[in-house]
Protein backbone atom coordinates (compact mmCIF):
# COMPACT_ATOMS: atom_id res chain seq x y z
CA UNK A 1 0.00 0.00 0.00
CA UNK A 2 1.48 3.10 -0.78
CA UNK A 3 2.13 6.67 1.52
CA UNK A 4 -0.90 8.28 -0.34
CA UNK A 5 -3.43 5.50 0.57
CA UNK A 6 -1.63 5.48 4.16
CA UNK A 7 -2.28 9.01 4.74
CA UNK A 8 -5.62 10.23 6.06
CA UNK A 9 -5.08 13.78 4.66
CA UNK A 10 -3.98 14.17 1.00
CA UNK A 11 -3.87 18.35 0.59
CA UNK A 12 -3.73 20.33 -2.31
CA UNK A 13 -2.44 23.37 -2.59
CA UNK A 14 -3.48 26.51 -4.61
CA UNK A 15 -1.89 30.11 -4.33
CA UNK A 16 0.68 27.88 -3.14
CA UNK A 17 3.37 30.63 -2.81
CA UNK A 18 6.73 29.42 -1.49
CA UNK A 19 4.67 26.61 0.69
CA UNK A 20 3.85 27.67 3.57
CA UNK A 21 0.52 25.42 3.55
CA UNK A 22 2.23 22.96 2.64
CA UNK A 23 5.12 22.34 4.93
CA UNK A 24 2.05 23.40 7.68
CA UNK A 25 0.19 20.28 6.72
CA UNK A 26 3.45 17.48 6.11
CA UNK A 27 4.92 18.90 9.89
CA UNK A 28 1.11 17.97 11.01
CA UNK A 29 1.79 14.69 9.52
CA UNK A 30 -0.22 14.76 5.92
CA UNK A 31 0.90 14.66 2.33
CA UNK A 32 1.01 17.29 -0.17
CA UNK A 33 0.01 16.08 -3.86
CA UNK A 34 -0.98 18.71 -5.79
CA UNK A 35 0.42 22.58 -5.85
CA UNK A 36 -1.02 25.23 -7.87
CA UNK A 37 1.44 28.47 -8.72
CA UNK A 38 1.81 30.59 -11.14
CA UNK A 39 5.06 33.00 -10.39
CA UNK A 40 7.93 31.96 -11.61
CA UNK A 41 10.24 32.52 -8.37
CA UNK A 42 7.89 30.67 -5.75
CA UNK A 43 7.59 27.89 -8.55
CA UNK A 44 11.29 27.55 -8.20
CA UNK A 45 11.42 27.06 -4.73
CA UNK A 46 8.28 24.30 -4.59
CA UNK A 47 10.28 22.55 -7.33
CA UNK A 48 13.24 22.62 -4.70
CA UNK A 49 11.24 20.74 -1.88
CA UNK A 50 8.70 19.47 -3.32
CA UNK A 51 10.11 17.91 -6.57
CA UNK A 52 7.97 14.54 -7.38
CA UNK A 53 4.56 16.91 -6.23
CA UNK A 54 2.31 17.54 -9.26
CA UNK A 55 2.87 21.48 -10.23
CA UNK A 56 0.56 23.83 -11.84
CA UNK A 57 0.90 27.14 -13.35
CA UNK A 58 -2.21 29.43 -13.95
CA UNK A 59 -5.29 28.01 -12.03
CA UNK A 60 -7.35 29.32 -14.76
CA UNK A 61 -5.72 26.68 -16.64
CA UNK A 62 -6.16 23.80 -14.48
CA UNK A 63 -9.16 21.26 -15.03
CA UNK A 64 -10.48 19.28 -12.20
CA UNK A 65 -8.87 15.77 -14.03
CA UNK A 66 -5.79 17.93 -13.18
CA UNK A 67 -6.60 17.02 -9.47
CA UNK A 68 -5.26 13.64 -7.53
CA UNK A 69 -8.72 12.23 -6.60
CA UNK A 70 -7.29 11.30 -3.21
CA UNK A 71 -7.14 15.03 -2.40
CA UNK A 72 -9.41 15.43 0.76
CA UNK A 73 -7.78 18.73 1.81
CA UNK A 74 -7.42 21.63 -0.67
CA UNK A 75 -5.72 24.83 0.68
CA UNK A 76 -5.67 28.57 -0.38
CA UNK A 77 -4.50 31.96 0.27
CA UNK A 78 -6.00 33.60 -2.51
CA UNK A 79 -4.37 37.08 -4.00
CA UNK A 80 -4.95 39.77 -1.24
CA UNK A 81 -3.95 42.85 -2.93
CA UNK A 82 -7.68 43.80 -4.12
CA UNK A 83 -8.99 43.90 -0.80
CA UNK A 84 -6.01 44.88 1.66
CA UNK A 85 -6.55 47.99 3.68
CA UNK A 86 -2.88 48.84 2.61
CA UNK A 87 -4.44 49.71 -0.86
CA UNK A 88 -6.71 52.02 0.80
CA UNK A 89 -8.79 54.03 -2.29
CA UNK A 90 -7.39 51.39 -4.93
CA UNK A 91 -9.81 48.06 -3.25
CA UNK A 92 -11.60 46.57 -6.23
CA UNK A 93 -12.71 43.42 -3.91
CA UNK A 94 -13.63 40.40 -5.50
CA UNK A 95 -14.29 42.25 -8.48
CA UNK A 96 -10.40 42.71 -9.02
CA UNK A 97 -8.15 40.47 -10.96
CA UNK A 98 -5.74 39.31 -8.37
CA UNK A 99 -8.45 38.54 -5.15
CA UNK A 100 -11.16 37.34 -7.99
CA UNK A 101 -9.14 34.23 -8.79
CA UNK A 102 -10.96 33.01 -5.59
CA UNK A 103 -13.96 32.25 -8.27
CA UNK A 104 -11.50 30.14 -10.01
CA UNK A 105 -10.73 28.00 -6.62
CA UNK A 106 -15.14 27.62 -6.50
CA UNK A 107 -15.00 26.46 -10.00
CA UNK A 108 -12.61 23.69 -9.05
CA UNK A 109 -14.22 22.83 -5.61
CA UNK A 110 -17.75 22.48 -6.98
CA UNK A 111 -16.85 19.59 -9.24
CA UNK A 112 -14.69 17.71 -6.64
CA UNK A 113 -16.11 18.73 -3.62
CA UNK A 114 -13.25 17.89 -1.03
CA UNK A 115 -13.88 17.10 2.67
CA UNK A 116 -11.69 20.12 3.80
CA UNK A 117 -11.27 23.59 2.52
CA UNK A 118 -9.03 26.40 4.62
CA UNK A 119 -8.76 30.01 2.96
CA UNK A 120 -6.52 32.70 4.13
CA UNK A 121 -6.41 36.08 3.66
CA UNK A 122 -5.76 39.72 4.93
CA UNK A 123 -8.32 41.19 7.62
CA UNK A 124 -9.20 43.50 4.80
CA UNK A 125 -11.33 40.74 2.98
CA UNK A 126 -13.92 41.03 6.23
CA UNK A 127 -14.93 45.01 5.37
CA UNK A 128 -13.82 44.98 1.96
CA UNK A 129 -16.74 46.58 -0.50
CA UNK A 130 -19.11 47.05 3.11
CA UNK A 131 -18.41 43.10 3.97
CA UNK A 132 -19.92 42.12 0.94
CA UNK A 133 -16.69 40.46 -0.27
CA UNK A 134 -17.11 38.67 2.27
CA UNK A 135 -20.69 37.50 2.44
CA UNK A 136 -20.08 36.32 -1.19
CA UNK A 137 -17.23 34.10 -0.02
CA UNK A 138 -18.91 32.54 2.45
CA UNK A 139 -22.25 32.06 0.68
CA UNK A 140 -20.29 30.59 -2.05
CA UNK A 141 -18.93 28.16 0.26
CA UNK A 142 -22.18 27.23 1.38
CA UNK A 143 -24.23 26.43 -1.35
CA UNK A 144 -21.45 24.43 -2.36
CA UNK A 145 -22.33 22.42 0.38
CA UNK A 146 -19.96 23.38 3.22
CA UNK A 147 -20.26 23.99 6.32
CA UNK A 148 -17.40 27.44 7.55
CA UNK A 149 -16.67 28.89 10.10
CA UNK A 150 -13.83 32.16 10.24
CA UNK A 151 -11.36 33.16 12.63
CA UNK A 152 -8.54 36.10 13.12
CA UNK A 153 -5.52 34.57 13.83
CA UNK A 154 -2.50 36.08 14.81
CA UNK A 155 1.70 34.97 14.27
CA UNK A 156 2.83 36.36 17.23
CA UNK A 157 0.71 34.05 19.66
CA UNK A 158 1.98 30.95 17.53
CA UNK A 159 5.63 31.21 18.40
CA UNK A 160 6.63 33.70 15.67
CA UNK A 161 8.00 37.25 16.44
CA UNK A 162 5.75 38.89 14.28
CA UNK A 163 2.27 40.48 14.57
CA UNK A 164 0.31 39.25 11.82
CA UNK A 165 -3.37 38.74 11.50
CA UNK A 166 -4.95 37.03 9.35
CA UNK A 167 -8.30 35.66 8.91
CA UNK A 168 -8.47 31.77 8.05
CA UNK A 169 -11.40 30.11 6.68
CA UNK A 170 -12.22 26.54 7.71
CA UNK A 171 -14.93 24.64 5.31
CA UNK A 172 -15.95 20.90 5.88
CA UNK A 173 -18.19 19.34 3.28
CA UNK A 174 -21.76 18.44 4.46
CA UNK A 175 -21.10 19.24 8.27
CA UNK A 176 -20.39 21.50 10.52
CA UNK A 177 -17.22 20.22 12.00
CA UNK A 178 -15.12 23.22 10.80
CA UNK A 179 -16.12 25.21 13.96
CA UNK A 180 -14.36 22.14 16.02
CA UNK A 181 -11.20 23.28 14.01
CA UNK A 182 -10.94 26.83 14.99
CA UNK A 183 -12.46 27.50 17.71
CA UNK A 184 -12.07 25.57 21.09
CA UNK A 185 -14.71 23.88 23.74
CA UNK A 186 -15.98 26.27 26.37
CA UNK A 187 -16.06 29.77 27.30
CA UNK A 188 -13.33 32.05 26.57
CA UNK A 189 -11.79 34.31 28.93
CA UNK A 190 -12.57 37.77 28.31
CA UNK A 191 -10.08 40.85 28.49
CA UNK A 192 -10.20 44.57 28.71
CA UNK A 193 -8.31 44.87 25.03
CA UNK A 194 -7.30 42.38 22.31
CA UNK A 195 -3.96 40.29 22.74
CA UNK A 196 -4.02 40.12 26.47
CA UNK A 197 -5.30 36.89 28.25
CA UNK A 198 -5.15 32.83 28.14
CA UNK A 199 -4.75 31.06 24.98
CA UNK A 200 -3.62 27.56 24.35
CA UNK A 201 -2.49 28.57 20.20
CA UNK A 202 0.73 27.66 20.64
CA UNK A 203 2.29 24.83 18.57
CA UNK A 204 3.89 21.69 19.48
CA UNK A 205 7.47 23.69 19.04
CA UNK A 206 6.21 26.57 20.70
CA UNK A 207 4.08 25.99 23.43
CA UNK A 208 4.24 28.94 25.36
CA UNK A 209 5.53 31.49 22.42
CA UNK A 210 8.76 33.66 22.52
CA UNK A 211 10.16 35.75 25.57
CA UNK A 212 10.95 39.17 25.29
CA UNK A 213 13.44 40.23 22.86
CA UNK A 214 16.61 42.36 22.58
CA UNK A 215 16.07 42.89 18.77
CA UNK A 216 14.67 46.22 17.36
CA UNK A 217 12.68 45.92 14.28
CA UNK A 218 12.70 48.95 12.37
CA UNK A 219 10.55 50.26 9.47
CA UNK A 220 12.17 51.50 6.49
CA UNK A 221 9.79 54.17 6.22
CA UNK A 222 10.38 55.17 9.76
CA UNK A 223 12.50 58.00 9.91
CA UNK A 224 10.22 61.68 9.99
CA UNK A 225 7.48 59.38 11.07
CA UNK A 226 5.63 59.12 14.20
CA UNK A 227 4.98 55.30 15.44
CA UNK A 228 1.41 55.04 14.70
CA UNK A 229 1.79 56.50 11.01
CA UNK A 230 0.57 54.29 8.46
CA UNK A 231 -1.24 50.97 8.10
CA UNK A 232 1.72 49.05 8.94
CA UNK A 233 2.39 51.42 12.18
CA UNK A 234 5.76 52.72 10.57
CA UNK A 235 8.41 53.23 13.81
CA UNK A 236 10.38 50.63 15.86
CA UNK A 237 9.95 48.22 18.61
CA UNK A 238 11.64 46.07 20.77
CA UNK A 239 9.14 44.01 22.36
CA UNK A 240 9.99 40.82 21.16
CA UNK A 241 7.64 41.45 18.21
CA UNK A 242 8.48 43.12 14.25
CA UNK A 243 6.20 44.54 11.89
CA UNK A 244 4.26 42.84 9.37
CA UNK A 245 6.67 41.30 7.06
CA UNK A 246 5.10 41.83 3.19
CA UNK A 247 5.48 42.03 0.11
CA UNK A 248 7.61 44.89 -0.07
CA UNK A 249 10.26 44.28 2.53
CA UNK A 250 8.54 46.89 4.90
CA UNK A 251 10.46 45.80 8.02
CA UNK A 252 13.84 46.77 6.75
CA UNK A 253 16.16 46.65 9.33
CA UNK A 254 16.49 44.73 12.31
CA UNK A 255 19.38 45.17 15.02
CA UNK A 256 20.82 44.51 18.51
CA UNK A 257 21.80 47.98 20.54
CA UNK A 258 25.10 47.34 19.54
CA UNK A 259 25.30 45.80 16.35
CA UNK A 260 23.07 47.13 13.82
CA UNK A 261 22.81 45.90 10.07
CA UNK A 262 19.96 45.85 7.15
CA UNK A 263 18.36 42.62 6.45
CA UNK A 264 18.98 43.00 2.82
CA UNK A 265 23.01 44.08 3.23
CA UNK A 266 23.56 41.31 5.15
CA UNK A 267 21.75 38.85 3.42
CA UNK A 268 24.46 38.32 1.11
CA UNK A 269 21.75 37.93 -2.18
CA UNK A 270 21.46 40.10 -5.07
CA UNK A 271 19.43 42.54 -5.35
CA UNK A 272 16.92 40.88 -7.28
CA UNK A 273 17.15 37.48 -5.74
CA UNK A 274 16.72 39.56 -1.88
CA UNK A 275 13.67 40.94 -4.01
CA UNK A 276 11.95 38.26 -4.48
CA UNK A 277 12.74 36.85 -1.28
CA UNK A 278 10.87 39.30 0.51
CA UNK A 279 8.04 39.60 -1.74
CA UNK A 280 7.61 35.65 -1.24
CA UNK A 281 7.61 35.74 2.06
CA UNK A 282 5.60 38.94 2.50
CA UNK A 283 2.73 36.87 0.58
CA UNK A 284 3.40 34.06 2.69
CA UNK A 285 0.96 32.58 5.29
CA UNK A 286 2.17 31.77 8.89
CA UNK A 287 3.46 27.77 8.98
CA UNK A 288 3.12 27.57 12.74
CA UNK A 289 -0.60 28.53 12.26
CA UNK A 290 -1.12 26.36 9.83
CA UNK A 291 0.36 23.45 11.28
CA UNK A 292 -2.43 24.10 14.07
CA UNK A 293 -5.30 24.34 12.18
CA UNK A 294 -3.52 20.81 10.49
CA UNK A 295 -3.16 19.42 13.84
CA UNK A 296 -7.05 20.39 14.47
CA UNK A 297 -8.63 18.68 11.79
CA UNK A 298 -6.44 15.59 12.13
CA UNK A 299 -7.87 15.21 15.78
CA UNK A 300 -11.78 15.79 14.60
CA UNK A 301 -10.95 13.19 11.75
CA UNK A 302 -9.36 10.62 14.68
CA UNK A 303 -12.64 11.47 16.95
CA UNK A 304 -15.27 10.89 13.33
Amino acid sequence: MSKSQNNPLQVASFFAGIGGFDLGFERAGAEVVFQCEIDKFCRSVLQAHWPEVILAGDIKSVAPKDIPQGANVWTGGFPCQDVSLANQGKRKGLEGERSGLFFEFARLVESSRPAWLILENVPGLLNSNNGEDFRTVVSTLVELGYGVSWRILDAKYFGTPQRRRRVYIVASYRSLRAGEVLFEAGAGTPTHRAGLGKNDLGTKRFPTGLGTSRLFSVQHAAIGRKPGAGPQAKGFRNDGETYTLDSRGSSDVVCKTNAPFRVREAAGFSKKLDSNRHRAIGNAVCVSVIEWIATRILEVERLG
